[in-house]
């Protein structure tokens, strides 16, 4: 019987990428998801085909931090911990930032302990968990991030920060992938332990039940390109990764002997939203109407002064040809385009 692989939060942007992947692998892998409703059920499994189908199981999970994931894990031979909360402003930092990302993974692993047939388990951190904004975070020209650099924030500084903004993001997912490090050295679990650190992840919109109202950020944020809003955005983070890329990195992981307790830098390279209008403008001339406010004059943040990350590891063990950001900008846009076409999209 072919392997199974378990992936969390499965109804998400980025999880939507990983079922993809997980299913054009050849090892002709089996798929358990976690959902927090089955309400998705149908659409999630609308779009594979009938084979596919027949492949994948869909558990309701609906705190992934709090609940009994036994029956999860179950029979797994590998995990993809895909599910964790991103979201730049919320009203409390430790609820619904620090606690969900840490104990969501903590839970995971200590029910997987529990389930020998469990080999490997893929955990989706961030350059957030990398990134330093003591030295200037993304803005260090010259500097490469290597696996080897973590945040420096602790829990007490994301409380103290509050909810506003990145920065207590970025501290939960440090805290998580670190305490997922932290329980490997110390209880010791049968499994193998991996972490991937993209930056923004942009791609087609796939998961079920998108609007325009519930766009995840990353689409949202690209969306607004073409919604005649009347400034252009913040260049907060002009480095990226194609979400195939990302996911394809976690599927390839699975049976690579090297990728034990060990953190993979995942970038596709640097791009500004001065560049991505203009190029819109270029290759799409019937969407100029619809560019933010003043796009022709825009001049965005210089490439050259973001930090880069190095990714050799990804390339040279996981096999990974990263996307260029004109490839990535493009299948995002078609996507959304195709989304807005359908009934219901603005309700």
């Amino acid at each position: 019987m072919a392997p199974l692989v378990l992936i969390t939060g499965i109804t998400g942007f980025l999880a939507a990428h990983v079922l993809d992947s997980v299913l054009a692998n050849p090892e002709n892998y089996r798929v358990r998801g976690t959902l927090r409703s089955l309400s998705k059920k149908e659409e999630l499994l609308s779009r594979l085909s009938p084979q596919d189908r027949q492949r994948v199981e869909l558990v309701q999970v609906e705190d992934i931090a709090n609940s009994d994931l036994l029956p999860s894990v179950r029979g797994v031979d590998y995990i993809l911990h895909v599910a964790s909360p991103y979201q730049l402003n919320v009203e409390d930092a430790e609820r619904d930032l620090l606690i969900p990302a840490v104990e969501g993974t903590l839970n995971i692993m200590r029910f997987a302990k529990k389930e020998p047939s469990v080999k490997k388990i893929c955990i989706t951190s961030s350059f957030a968990a990398v990134t330093d904004f003591t030295k200037g975070g993304p803005n260090r020209p010259g500097f490469t991030y290597t696996s080897s650099d973590w945040n420096p924030s602790t829990y007490e500084d994301a409380i103290k920060a509050g909810g506003a903004g990145a920065f207590s993001y970025s501290a939960s997912k440090k805290l998580a992938e670190k305490a997922a490090f932290d329980y490997k050295e110390n209880e010791k679990p049968l499994y193998d332990v991996v972490t991937f650190n993209p930056p923004m992840i942009y791609g087609a919109t796939l998961q079920p039940g998108v609007k325009r109202s519930n766009l995840n950020t990353s689409s949202a944020t690209v969306y607004r390109l073409i919604s005649k809003v009347e400034t252009m955005p913040e260049d907060r983070l002009p480095l990226f990764c194609h979400a195939r890329d990302v996911a394809d990195a976690h599927v390839s992981a699975l049976k690579v002997k090297e990728a034990r307790s060990r953190r993979f830098l995942l970038c596709g390279g640097k791009f500004t939203w001065s560049d991505a209008v203009k190029y819109i403008a270029q290759t799409r001339p019937e969407l100029v109407e619809r560019l933010p406010k003043g796009w022709e004059e825009s001049r965005g943040a210089d490439a050259s002064q973001i930090a880069s990350l190095d990714t050799s590891d990804a390339e040279n063990l996981l096999g990974i040809r990263f996307k260029d950001w004109k490839t990535t900008l493009d299948q995002t846009l078609d996507s959304l385009l195709e989304l807005e076409r359908r009934q219901g999209w603005d309700s």
